[in-house]
């Protein structure tokens, strides 16, 4: 009896050793290079960037905001020069991806999906919506 549990008990051992070694042989191939510093580009990348928040900054509505919040002019541009490389490029990233009104199609599609359901659900249950 002795020898029957621990023979199955190792058996366990070794089928979970060999599940867990299977899922370390799982690692996805990567591939790494060394890249050049090209300090052109990056003076390229700050500028274009430097361009997004100034276009920005220049609406009429986010200069009467930065206004009301008691900042002028020559305090926004204290404060730009003062930011990094990689702050104007996740600052100009966020401004890119925002849209003005936001995106209104989702919302739409989003209704329309639920109403699809609550209509084919009804139909199922053979229920009638009756509006006076």
């Amino acid at each position: 009896m002795r020898l029957f549990m621990t023979a199955t008990l190792l058996r366990r051992i070794a089928t979970l050793l060999v599940l867990i070694m299977g899922l370390f042989s799982l690692v996805p191939r990567v591939e790494a290079s060394f890249i050049g510093s090209d300090e052109s580009a990056d003076s390229l990348t700050r500028e274009r960037d430097l361009a997004t928040v100034q276009r920005v900054l220049e609406h009429k509505m986010v200069k009467e905001r930065l206004q009301a919040l008691g900042y002028n002019d020559e305090e926004i541009k204290a404060r730009l020069d003062r930011l990094s490389d990689t702050e104007i490029h996740s600052f100009a990233t966020q401004l890119d991806s925002l849209t003005v009104g936001g995106d209104g199609l989702g919302v739409i599609i989003a209704l329309l999906v639920i109403i699809i359901l609550v209509i084919i659900i009804l139909k199922l249950m053979d229920k009638k919506i009756v509006v006076s």
